[in-house]
This record gives structure tokens, sequence and C-alpha cells, in this order.
């Protein structure tokens, strides 16, 4: 049996793009559309590149780990933000505004729910890193969390587009 291939297009937006030419949808619904499929708390996000201090985790270092071990960022519409910073679970909390600013109310830290494991490098930075961003901007699959500042950069891939 063949691998299943990944279309060019996401179904997605072939169907918004039909039924848009059809006039069955209005620009408003077009543009909401889009804004849930850019949503950063819709989807989960997994770490692709990080920069804090002058130190750099990209790809093809990082991903030598397992999977299981790879950092990700979720978040949910009460500003929970969650996820793995690599060893362990962290949790914190953010606000986010319509132009993409972020501040944080609680930064994240490490979970007290289960046994804590010795931190990575790769994981004091992505707790380091963090809370210091202040802008989120989403580009297509693309997750962006940085601050100008003390350039400060996070990249991540939404979750079920990473290859």
């Amino acid at each position: 049996m063949l691998p299943a291939r990944r279309p060019l297009i996401p179904l997605a937006a072939v169907a918004l793009l039909i039924l848009g030419g059809c006039g069955q949808l209005s620009e408003a619904e077009l543009a909401e559309a889009a804004a849930e499929e850019g949503s950063i708390c819709e989807h989960q996000w997994l770490l692709e590149s990080l920069s804090v201090d002058g130190r750099e985790h990209r790809r093809h270092l990082l991903w030598r780990k397992f999977w299981r071990e790879r950092p990700y960022f979720t978040c949910d519409k009460l500003g929970y933000v969650r996820g793995s910073a690599g060893s362990n679970p962290y949790l914190g909390r953010f606000s986010l505004s319509d132009g993409g600013e972020l501040s944080w109310s609680q930064p994240p830290t490490i979970s007290r729910m289960s046994d804590i494991r010795e931190s990575s490098e790769l994981e004091k930075d992505y707790l380091k890193a963090l809370p210091r961003t202040d802008s989120a901007q989403v580009e297509g699959d693309s997750l962006i969390l940085r601050s100008d500042s003390d350039k400060t950069r996070l990249e991540f891939r939404r979750a079920g587009s990473v290859e």
C-alpha cells in the first residue's frame, strides 16, 4: 500500500475558495473561518526553533531526542498555557490581544503534577524564553512568539502539519 500523500492546498482552504467563488459565503464568514484557522489556542504547536540569550536550538540538533520529549505549546480560551518543556510538563497563564500582544500573568513553570525529571539545557531555555515573549504571530502553519527588546524568539509548527 502506498503512503498517503499530503495535498498541496489544505482541503479547508479549497472548500473556502470554492464556496467563496460560488457566492455562498460572505466576506465576513471567510474572514471568520480564516481567523479560526489562525487562532493559536485552537491547535497544539511543536517547537521548531528557539533563540534566547544568544543561544539557539534548531531542528537538526534538537530532534535527535525522542518524539515524546519534543517541547510543545497549547493554550485554552481562559489563557492557560500548558505543554511539555521537553522533560517535564509546564503550566502558565497569559492574555493575548487581537493585535497579537502577549502579557504573562503567570509565567510558565514546571507543573508539580508528576515526578519532576532533571531539566535539560533546552528545557531551561524554553521555560526562560516563553515568559519573555510579548507578541504572537501566526504565519501559515507556524506560530512565532517573540520579544524584540531582547531578541527572544520561539518558532512552532502546528502539530498536524509537521512532517
